[in-house]
């Protein structure tokens, strides 16, 4: 979705509803899959490959789907300055994530990138399922998804 109001205004109307559309599909699915756009864009009267551009501009919306878990690793400048990347080469090498892929191949985890959360002081950090954990180092990564593995 746009950053901010300004941006959203800028968009034109059937670009907002069509927004509006891939956003309850994503809600009810908890991705867009391949099929669903085909059949909007049949649905809607637009091509395909302009469904396919917003799916792929708005970085909210998913193509494939999300697993179980969700770890958000903050990338704001404290955290990166503190070792955010290297949590996220470890993350990658524990659940052996190839270029491009979030999720892994279990659809256990899914890992993504956010952008401050305002809990600097607690530098680095990764928001599992949503709880912020804070002053995460990359050789505790390991236990961070065996635990999360025991929860289920």
């Amino acid at each position: 979705m746009p950053a901010n109001l300004e941006e959203w205004e800028q968009l034109p109307e059937r670009d907002k509803q069509l927004i509006n559309i891939l956003n309850q599909v994503q809600e009810k699915l908890g991705y867009i899959p391949h099929d669903r756009l085909t059949k909007l864009a049949r649905q809607a009267g637009v091509p395909e490959s302009q469904l396919h551009g917003l799916v792929s501009f708005f970085n909210c919306f998913r193509s494939r789907p999300a697993g179980k878990h969700k770890l958000s690793i903050c990338y704001g400048t404290a955290c990166y300055a503190r070792g955010a990347s290297l949590i996220n080469d470890r993350l990658v090498d524990e659940l052996k994530l190839e270029d491009g892929e979030d999720t892994s191949a279990d659809g256990f985890v899914t890992v993504d990138h956010i952008y401050c959360v305002g809990a600097c002081s607690r530098a680095p950090l990764v928001m599992v399922d949503g709880q912020i954990n804070g002053k995460i180092k990359s050789y505790k990564v390991p236990l961070m998804l065996e635990d999360l593995r025991k929860k289920g």
